[in-house]
């Protein structure tokens, strides 16, 4: 992913660093043990300007997750480069964090682990919920453009793209959730067999992936 991307390089306002600070206090801490000192103690930033900004730290943390959801969907326009089959393989890379991380920045497994950690609050809390639906669907409507492109330009088998999106879309969480939660590391041999299942129902005949 390009450095340009957030979370990978120097904040550009007050409310970036805020974001900033957030996730290495997650990294740190955990969603149970964050709080805003230990939020404000990841940044340069003084206690009272949080609250400035905002209302508490369950506000801050919903921020976070609408600011994850920017981080993605910016990753995605970044790398597209127009071509569906392209366009595919870089959805795959980025959602199973498959990028160089810039040196001193969270590797894929931390990021992941953020994000899985972050959405599993949206069983308990309707607002996580909602921002991690609206991402989802989001996520998803883009894919099932890379899909419908990819039939149109022959390419791709003339599936529903909707359908196939979002079951690849929930492919990819769940590699994300096993290769973070298990110690014999699946992730390799679940993206073997997605792209095995790209190959013979997705791609046309001769098209290579």
């Amino acid at each position: 992913m390009s450095e340009e991307a957030p979370l990978d390089g120097e904040p550009a306002d007050t409310h970036e660093a805020i974001m900033m600070a957030t996730f290495a206090a997650l990294q740190k801490h955990g969603y149970p043990g964050i709080s805003i000192q230990r939020i404000a103690d990841e940044s340069a930033l003084t206690k009272s300007t949080f609250y400035h900004h905002f209302d508490g730290k369950d506000d801050i943390l919903l921020s976070f997750v609408q600011y994850m959801r920017d981080y993605f969907e910016r990753g995605y326009r970044i790398e597209s480069a127009g071509d569906p089959v392209g366009d595919l393989k870089a959805y795959i890379t980025i959602s199973l964090g498959e990028y160089p991380a810039p040196e001193g920045r969270p590797d894929a497994n931390e990021r992941i682990g953020t994000y899985l950690e972050l959405r599993s609050q949206a069983i308990q809390n309707p607002a996580f919920r909602e921002e991690f639906t609206e991402m989802s669907a989001d996520l998803v409507d883009y894919l099932a453009d890379i899909i419908q492109e990819g039939i149109d330009a022959g390419v791709f088998e003339p599936v529903d793209p909707h359908r196939t999106a979002e079951f690849l879309s929930a492919t990819l969480e769940g590699i994300n959730l096993q290769e973070t939660t298990r110690t014999d590391a699946p992730g390799a041999l679940l993206r073997e067999e997605l792209e095995s299942y790209i190959e013979s129902e997705l791609l046309v005949d001769d098209t290579g992936f």
